[in-house]
Order: C-alpha cells, then structure tokens, then sequence
C-alpha cells in the first residue's frame, strides 16, 4: 500500500526527472544549433574567401616537402583545395598533373616542383614565365596569388618585374614573399653552395657587413639587388605584398642564410610601387631559414591572414 509519503517523493522524483530531460533537452538542442552555426561559418568563410589560385614555389635545395605543411593546413582550414602539381624540367619541358575547376569556391594550389633544386632564381623566373602561360592559355587563370621561400621569392619578383603586365599572363593578386634574398645570399660555406660557376656569385653577403640606410636602400647594393631597382617600375602596380623575414638569435642579424637588410631591402625598391606594402618579421628558433615556411605555425598563420582573411 502506497503512504502519503511514498507518493510524495514519487511526484517529486517526477519533478526532477522532467526538469532533467527539459535541461538534456535544451542542451543538445543549443549543441546542435552551435554545431549548425559553426558549420555555417566554416562553409560561409570557404564562400566568402579568395578562390584565386596560389601557387608555391620553392627555393634552392628544397621541392614540394617544403611547400607540404603550409598547403595541407589551408586545405584543412577551408580556405584552399588541391589543385596542380607542376614540374618544371632543366630543358624547359613543363609537365602538369591534377584538375583546377572552372568555378572554385576556394582557393586551388598550384604546387611547382623544379626537378633540378640547384638551378637558381634566373631559371626559376624563366620557367615561372612558361608556367602562368600555360595557366591562362589551357586553364583560363585570369589571376593568382603566390607564395616564394628564398630563390623561390626572388624569382617571382624578378619575373614580375619582367612580363608580369604581359596580357599573354594571368594578373598577379597577392604575393607573399619568405626570406627573399633580394641584396644577396650569405657566404657560410655551406655543403649545397657553389663555389664556381655564375651562381656561386649569389652568395655574396657577410654577416654584419650590410645594414640599412635612412632612406632603405642597403649600404651595400650587391647585383641581385641592382638588377630589381633597375626594373621596379615594370612591376605591377595593383599587386599586394606580404614580405617576411627572421632572425635567429645568434648574432648575425640573419636567419642563417638571409641576412635581415637583404631581406628587408625590397622596400626601397617596391614599396611605393604596389598597391599594399607590409613586412612581418619573425625571430627565435623557428625563424631560422628553412623552418619559416615549413615549421613556423606563427609565420604560416599571418600568410593565411595575409591570403585569405
């Protein structure tokens, strides 16, 4: 027989149990709508960002491991998707693998690998040419964004400079460059570095002979540097640049490779010649010169922003 008492409790129990499923309830209901929002987000910012293609190129010694880390993690983010992998052969043969699609909600990458990693900024520039050609001629590229690390960097601006107004050309967007080495390479005696031959002559730089003047232009103007001032006014003007350097704390005022005023030289020669003009600078451990494309998350993150936000 049921007491008064037993009947209480059972209502209050009751009680409870709606107040809990109302709660449970509530919940996974503000969970889904979060869950709805945030994929709103996601596929709004996909949307809503640059679908303009960006190519990567590398720079002497590396290839498309370098470029790996920074393409895998705009993929991941939304922003870009897979699109080429070209090869640029030594004799000039210009193979393309992959799919760019005629209406892109994000970004393709264009991945260039030169199969011979020692040929230098000139032939790099030179195959660069060939490249976008072929990307307006047979993919209908009517723009692209761009991304260079060291040679790779010097190579995009030097091409720029050259044909980068030519209407046979997609139109350059944006353009992050990485450690460029725009006033010379530094001379460490490293194991890859040429020791004959024209190209040997890059690696011109000392650490701490070189510094920057009041006006921006280095002390020291080594040819590579001569070369882009010559031709500055040939580069496009509604270009936006993003210029990045380090420096590792050993005292060279470099990243092991680039020395800072090499670097930030290119201001002297560009920064009143384009539409957008910024330079971030990196320092620590991660700024050493190959690690500030493939390991610096903080390096990659302003590319992203810099692309895409």
């Amino acid at each position: 027989m049921m007491t008064k008492r037993n009947k209480k409790l059972i209502t209050l129990g009751a009680i409870i149990g709606a107040v809990v499923v109302i709660l449970v309830a509530g919940s996974l209901f503000r969970s889904a709508h979060h869950s709805h929002r945030i994929s709103q987000q996601q596929s709004t910012l996909a949307v809503n960002h640059s679908a303009t293609p960006v190519l990567f190129v590398h720079g002497w010694g590396a290839g498309l491991r370098s470029q790996m880390p920074l393409a895998r993690k705009a993929i991941r983010k939304g922003v870009a998707q897979k699109g080429l992998v070209v090869f640029a052969g030594p004799s000039g043969q210009i193979q393309m693998y992959g799919h760019l699609p005629a209406h892109p909600r994000k970004s393709p990458e264009i991945l260039i690998k030169f199969p011979n990693a020692y040929m230098g900024e000139f032939k790099e520039a030179a195959a660069l040419h060939k490249i976008l050609i072929l990307l307006k001629r047979n993919y209908h590229v009517t723009q692209y964004n761009a991304i260079g690390h060291s040679m790779g960097a010097y190579a995009l601006t030097i091409q720029s400079e050259r044909d980068g107004n030519s209407r046979l050309l997609p139109r350059l967007n944006k353009l992050v460059l990485i450690a460029g080495p725009f006033d010379g390479i530094l001379n460490r005696h490293k194991w890859d570095q040429p020791t004959s031959g024209a190209l040997s002559r890059l690696w011109d730089d000392r650490p701490g002979q070189n510094r920057l003047l009041a006006n921006g232009q280095p002390k020291i103007k080594h040819p590579e540097y001569r070369l882009l001032m010559k031709n500055r006014r040939n580069f496009p003007q509604q270009a936006k640049i993003l210029n990045i350097f380090g420096r590792v704390n050993n005292g060279s005022d470099s990243d092991g490779t680039v020395s800072v005023p090499s670097a930030l030289s290119l201001g002297s020669i560009l920064k009143n010649q384009v539409a957008s003009y910024q330079v971030r600078g990196f320092s620590g451990r991660l700024a050493k010169h190959p690690y500030l494309e493939t390991k610096n998350t903080r390096v990659q993150k302003a590319i992203m922003k810099f692309l895409w936000g």
